[in-house]
């Protein structure tokens, strides 16, 4: 969530959330935490951040017939998303996205590598 705090601060979005992020962020580097790490954007965080995204994904797709399933089912969300979905955000940044496609979207946001097997992703939300 870090990340998207960061990126609607950055778009001159200052809702309550935005600026507790702000905030909080603000007096960590204060007590001495590098700016990385006390806006919550050092490589664990995001790592963290993209996990928690992918699982967030995951649950959305989720149904009764297993976590390999699932897997399979959000590889394919990811192929989709990075084919139709991004190009889409790319021209029309203001695009209402699906639920599915904004946890994508938080997971991307990270710069982290985001897996796309089924395998990886297994591994990651069973």
């Amino acid at each position: 969530m870090s990340i998207e705090l960061f990126r609607r601060a950055a778009a001159g979005d200052f809702d309550d959330a935005v600026l507790t992020y702000l905030s909080t962020s603000a007096q960590r580097h204060r007590d001495g935490a590098d700016l990385d790490r006390a806006f919550l954007l050092d490589r664990a965080s995001r790592l963290r951040e993209r996990n928690e995204a992918l699982q967030a994904a995951a649950e959305l797709l989720a149904a009764d017939d297993g976590p390999w399933r699932c897997a399979c089912r959000l590889e394919a969300a990811i192929r989709r998303f990075e084919a139709r979905t991004r190009p889409l955000m790319e021209r029309d940044p203001g695009i209402t996205l699906a639920p599915i496609d904004a946890a994508l979207r938080r997971a991307f946001d990270t710069g982290q590598r985001v897996p796309t097997t089924a395998r990886n992703l297994f591994e990651l939300i069973r």
